[in-house]
């Protein structure tokens, strides 16, 4: 998890619905002065902007670099409540494809032509249901798993900042490792807090010609297929 000091009403929740599921929880410090009680327990490693460097939402990732051993990563955000079963229920779908793709929740797929990020994207959410495996273009970063023996990378050499779905997209692309979106019951994920002045997609409404350039950059490479599957016509079920 990557956080700042205005998430202090929700971090918290979303760091207790966690951290019994995990044996290490790594949690990036952006611009804290200090260390806040809710990051203080024996499971939690604490990273801080001042001692890794200004790397805003891409810290959520830094821990992979420092770790020698390989580990199964689950993505957390500041402000979602995550369920009992998140952790074992992402695992478990990551061991069908034996580790050798990224599974998640809350995705995107890029819609032809690509002129826009924020417009030609179909936001496939997180609080939706959804009845089967599909492959997409993105996962978001609150919501994956993948392990790091297949995927490895140094947040720190991105070139971007705050545009870590994409960044992290392009990652996985190069690789030919394909995301896959899993099934679920609707609102098995559920927001503590969004749309905030200071969240990121506030700012890609904003202007999102920069996220354009790396969706179209996405949209150019090759399609992976999913391992021992078909990747089936996407499907999305609102509710």
């Amino acid at each position: 998890m990557a956080t700042m000091p205005s998430r202090a009403a929700t971090a918290p929740r979303a760091i207790e619905s966690v951290l019994p599921q995990v044996d290490r929880f790594w949690r990036f410090l952006d611009r804290f002065d200090a260390v806040p009680e809710y990051a203080r327990d024996d499971r939690i490693r604490v990273l801080r902007s001042q001692d890794l460097g200004d790397l805003r939402a891409n810290g959520k990732f830094v821990a992979i670099a420092l770790e020698d051993e390989p580990f199964t990563f689950f993505g957390i955000d500041d402000d979602v409540l995550y369920p009992a079963d998140y952790c074992a229920t992402l695992d478990a779908h990551l061991g069908r494809y034996r580790g050798e793709a990224v599974v998640g929740v809350h995705a995107a797929v890029i819609r032809a032509p690509m002129a826009s990020y924020g417009r030609d994207m179909k936001v496939l959410h997180r609080r939706a249901g959804q009845v089967r495996a599909e492959g997409v273009d993105l996962l978001g970063s609150d919501s994956l798993a993948f392990c790091t023996s297949s995927l490895r990378f140094d947040v720190r050499e991105w070139p971007d900042l705050n545009m870590v779905d994409l960044s992290f997209a392009l990652e996985a692309r190069r690789l030919r490792i394909p995301l896959v979106m899993v099934p679920r019951p609707a609102h098995w994920l559920s927001a503590l807090d969004e749309n905030q002045e200071d969240s990121i997609w506030v700012g890609v409404m904003r202007d999102d010609a920069r996220q354009t350039e790396l969706a179209q950059e996405l949209a150019s490479l090759s399609r992976s297929q999913l391992p021992r599957a078909r990747l089936r016509r996407l499907t999305y079920r609102s509710v």
